[in-house]
């Protein structure tokens, strides 16, 4: 889990400003709006349309399939866990009905058999299924270190996911009863393949705005600093992101950074950059939207509002503006619409 995280830290300091915007909801400190500045007065455009990129076309080989599919095939068996499959877990341990350091772990990787935790916390998981949740009723050895040392404790236990040590077997029972409106292991085949498919031509238009946003920086010339309140408010999105991210893992924002090899010191200084540079981006997409008369409007705004409501638990347009900065939202929009200008005239060379 280390390695995955360590990543996963990383890059959501390498997120889009369109990213950063999206994710942003209200807050009552200072705040400076785009449309309360010039950007001209901040940046000096380069080119913009005809930006040449290269990448690589999106593809899906054969093996990528067979490894999707074996995959899916070892996760979470209908039978639940048996000795030798991996489950990961969260546990909170506890002594008279108090937590004790050391009991308490979130997205732990752990093979029934392996016999790493006290007896009796690995044989009570047998059997069990992802999302049970299994109360295990325990004594420490006597011979524990002190302070645990035969003791009866509790551990209330949380299956995330199971991974079988025996696949399944690809047949067409097994097909059909994934209810994905395929019959046939020839038909599912298909369809992994297609939802691979998606999924990296999501990643190749990805990776193409990301080269167009680096050339745009490049080829500008900023000509002042942008306002400190706007880099103020890019770095709050920011640590509010990673400190919800962190929480994920039963993390704190010190613990998560850490994984990545940073200490406080050092992740806020790269928070503080990357701010700055979010600041700067948002400014040359404001520049570019002013020239092209890229305007969001009211109509705009409000449709995508209507759009996130019926697709989340919100239960209303009004709850949803509660937690939403409305004009904060609409400068992510803004940035989405230059980005789709950008991308309409780019050149993608195949790399």
């Amino acid at each position: 889990m280390k390695k995955q995280t360590a990543g996963k830290a990383i890059a959501l300091l390498a997120v889009s400003a369109i990213t950063v915007l999206a994710g942003c909801g209200k807050d009552d400190s200072g705040k400076v709006y785009l449309d309360e500045i010039r950007a001209e007065d901040y940046v000096k455009l380069g080119e913009y349309k005809g930006l040449s990129v290269e990448q690589a076309l999106p593809e899906v080989t054969e093996e990528q399939v067979d490894a999707y599919i074996n995959y899916q095939l070892s996760l979470n068996p209908k039978d639940g866990a048996k000795e030798g499959d991996t489950v990961n877990i969260d546990y909170v341990g506890t002594m008279d009905g108090v937590a004790f350091d050391g009991g308490t772990a979130s997205g732990q990787n752990l093979t029934l058999g392996s016999h790493r935790f006290i007896e009796g916390f690995e044989e009570g998981l047998v059997g069990a299924k992802a999302g049970d949740v299994v109360e295990l009723n325990l004594t420490f050895p006597e011979d524990y270190h002190e302070g645990l040392a035969g003791e009866d404790v509790v551990f209330m236990v949380t299956v995330n996911t199971i991974m079988a040590a025996t696949p399944q077997e690809l047949n067409e029972e097994y097909v059909k009863g994934l209810e994905v409106g395929c019959s046939t292991v020839e038909e599912y085949r298909q369809y992994v393949k297609d939802l691979l498919m998606e999924s990296a031509t999501a990643a190749y238009e990805d990776e193409i705005e990301n080269s167009l946003v680096s050339l745009l920086m490049e080829s500008c010339e900023f000509t002042k600093e942008p306002p400190q309140a706007l880099v103020d408010g890019y770095e709050g999105i920011l640590r509010t992101n990673l400190a919800a991210e962190a929480a994920n893992y039963g993390m704190s924002l010190e613990q998560f950074m850490s994984l990545a090899g940073m200490d406080a010191e050092s992740y806020s200084q790269e928070i503080r950059e990357q701010a700055v540079r979010y600041a700067k981006q948002s400014i040359m997409m404001q520049a570019i939207a002013d020239r092209e008369g890229l305007d969001v409007s009211e109509e705009e705004l409000e449709k995508e509002m209507e759009e996130i409501v019926a697709n989340t638990a919100y239960g209303s347009l009004d709850e949803l503006k509660k937690d939403v900065d409305e004009r904060r939202y609409r400068e992510s929009m803004m940035a989405q619409k230059v980005m789709e200008m950008l991308r309409e005239n780019a050149i993608v060379n195949e790399g």
